[in-house]
């Protein structure tokens, strides 16, 4: 049976329509009708997550394993306020969540009655779209209601996806289900028509291919997709392209080459850049590009904002990605065939053209053969290489999730695949909740590689019987927040530094015990090559945990013994 509310039942009935299948609900009482409701319909899977700002990073997860929008639902009160960090992660990234809130009535809301508060509204413009509704009372607030609800659905399912917020009044009684079926209501539809590169972007594609020093720089996008792994691979024959494991699986090291490659000063000026996606994990390529002279920086995205992260920007295409990219592989294909068909030519052109990418693949050569020889005292970097390079002897699918802070940036050395993170804010909660709502959408195993303040800052994650064996999570735990020790100029003394890192003593094991998790603990290069194998290859039918302890001064000796010896043979 379904609730009473005609409000609860629309929406049920809308997000049928839209197709949405997965939902992240919380517990709660004014939520009840939202969730018997959605537990009721056999179209949508429910997973239930007790921690609210958990719930919402576990539909960003299983929103980015999808690809699709999820719900997350939650009860009145500031429980909506839990869930804004994942909402600005996803609206950083693009991602589509719906956020459904049950309210108390308009006419009680800041009057200090209980569980109350303003819930529609204060958020920080990161919604694509935020909807207040009442329940239904007549023929004409039906018709306004599903209108609301309507442009709230297809703000999330449209191309320049992000997270919606439905908010819902309800009275009491809550606890009424009579309906035996649901309303049909009106789908509005909403069809995006293909976008078509203008002539103007066709030109401007062109100048880039007859330009002498070029880059193309592709920052996170939102989803893994493996065409634009291809394309990338093929520009790279052509031209330098910035792009990290975040954006695809043909990455390289860039933030170790920038400290060889601006080094010389015969490459001070770029006369054109292509910028594609979001952020980019690497600082020294951010500084790199700031400080060049750029003639022409054109932004491609699909938002038509303007972002000038380079601070040289010329104009912005609306485009995708991947279109504009095939587009530009297509007439970087064309131009190469009429130059090699003609039989006269400017030589020096030529390899004025080339010398750009010439030093670059000379420093990415030795770079990539310094990263293959040396070998890390026992750390932090010497985990996640063996973790990189065990997991590449595995024969079964894999998706790897890293946390912020140093973990992505050893991942960004080592791995040779595609990496999940959450770089929209940056933030390091949520990385394990974000990595386990994803392992609950696929038969791949997912790994979460993170630090420890990420880990007991979100270890909720783990408080969860819908985990299964297919996912695991390695904890680096050094006791503290190490990235804060290596940040340049940084001179303070010791018993302040131990506030800023954090330092503590806390372990998983505990954790893992109270929530049926397996555990393995390593403290030496030994036991880590022994309890990695395990790590990859045991099958359980609950997640594991191995977790690291390192020192930070050997976290702090690996990583800089690998720059050292990357500028000493160059």
């Amino acid at each position: 049976m379904y609730s009473d509310k005609n409000i609860v039942n629309l929406l049920t009935s809308l997000l049928i329509a839209k197709g949405i299948k997965k939902a992240v609900v919380c517990p709660g009482s004014r939520n009840i009708p939202i969730i018997s409701n959605l537990r009721t319909v056999k179209e949508i899977e429910c997973i239930s997550v007790i921690d609210e700002r958990s719930a919402a990073f576990y539909a960003l997860g299983v929103s980015l394993a999808t690809g699709t929008p999820t719900i997350v639902c939650v009860t009145s009160g500031s429980a909506f306020l839990n869930t804004l960090p994942a909402i600005a992660e996803a609206h950083y990234r693009q991602v589509p969540i719906i956020l459904i809130s049950a309210d108390r009535p308009q006419e009680w809301i800041e009057r200090n009655d209980g569980q109350t508060m303003v819930q529609c509204g204060p958020t920080y413009g990161l919604f694509n779209s935020e909807v207040d509704v009442n329940d239904i009372s007549n023929g004409e607030a039906e018709n306004y209601s599903s209108l609301l609800i309507n442009n709230a659905l297809n703000a999330a399912l449209r191309d320049n996806r992000g997270p919606v917020h439905i908010n819902i009044h309800l009275h009491e009684p809550l606890f009424v289900f009579n309906k035996t079926s649901l309303p049909v209501k009106k789908d509005i539809e909403f069809l995006q028509a293909e976008k078509v590169l203008p002539y103007r972007a066709m030109e401007i594609i062109k100048d880039f291919i007859l330009s002498e020093r070029k880059i193309i720089v592709i920052g996170q996008l939102p989803y893994h997709d493996e065409e634009i792994d291809m394309i990338v691979k093929e520009l790279k024959m052509y031209y330098i392209v910035m792009c990290e494991q975040l954006s695809t699986a043909s990455a390289e090291p860039i933030d170790a080459i920038v400290d060889i490659f601006e080094d010389n000063s015969a490459i001070e000026n770029i006369d054109m850049v292509l910028s594609f996606g979001n952020t980019l994990v690497s600082k020294n390529t951010k500084r790199y590009l700031r400080t060049k002279k750029i003639s022409s920086l054109w932004e491609i995205n699909d938002n038509g904002i303007i972002h000038d992260t380079f601070m040289s920007q010329t104009g912005i295409i609306d485009c995708s990605c991947k279109l504009f990219l095939k587009a530009l592989l297509r007439l970087t294909k064309e131009n190469y065939k009429e130059k090699q068909t003609e039989k006269t030519g400017n030589a020096d052109n030529e390899i004025s053209q080339d010398i750009l990418k010439t030093h670059w693949d000379k420093a990415m050569t030795h770079i990539e053969m310094c990263i293959d020889d040396y070998v890390p005292v026992y750390s932090q970097m010497l985990a996640i290489r063996c973790f990189e390079q065990s997991l590449e002897d595995m024969e079964y699918e894999s998706e790897v999730h890293y946390a912020n802070s140093m973990e992505i940036r050893i991942g960004c050395l080592y791995s040779p695949h595609y990496i999940w993170c959450n770089r929209g804010v940056n933030g390091i909660e949520g990385s394990v909740s974000t990595a386990a709502g994803f392992s609950l959408t696929t038969s791949s195993m997912v790994f979460c590689i993170t630090g420890d303040l990420s880990f007991f800052y979100d270890q909720n994650a783990l408080w969860n019987n819908h985990l299964k064996g297919n996912f695991r999570v390695m904890i680096l735990n050094n006791n503290c927040g190490g990235i804060f020790s290596q940040l340049k100029g940084l001179n303070i003394p010791d018993d302040i530094m131990k506030y800023v890192e954090g330092r503590h003593t806390a372990t998983a094991k505990g954790i893992c015990e109270q929530n049926d998790i397996g555990y393995m603990a390593v403290r030496d290069e030994e036991e880590l090559r022994i309890s990695m194998a395990h790590f990859l290859i045991e099958k359980t039918n609950r997640p594991i945990v191995l977790e690291v302890f390192t020192s930070p001064d050997d976290d702090r000796q690996a990583f800089v013994g690998l720059k050292k010896m990357i500028k000493s043979k160059f």
